[in-house]
């Protein structure tokens, strides 16, 4: 539902740097749980290491969103440009 809710907030712009924060958050602490690369077997290693890194790198990305924001088009953009 985090998932659902963050995206569709930031594909129209409305609270884009919380929904990205959020979802930031919800991705670090999910890769944790469900890519931990250190307590699997050597033949599992390197894909979920990947997988895990892959998560990191995607959390920077949320993380620009949050710094940034979304935009002059956006609604937030539309709507703080007053």
């Amino acid at each position: 539902m985090v998932e659902v809710v963050g995206r569709l907030a930031l594909i129209v712009g409305f609270g884009t740097r919380f929904a990205a924060l959020v979802l930031a958050f919800f991705t670090l602490v999910a890769s944790f749980f469900f890519h931990a690369y250190w307590s699997v077997t050597a033949e599992v290693q390197m894909v979920q290491q990947r997988l895990f890194l892959k998560s990191i790198a995607v959390v920077g990305g949320w993380l620009a969103m949050t710094a940034f924001g979304a935009g002059a088009w956006s609604v937030d953009g539309q709507r703080f440009a007053r």
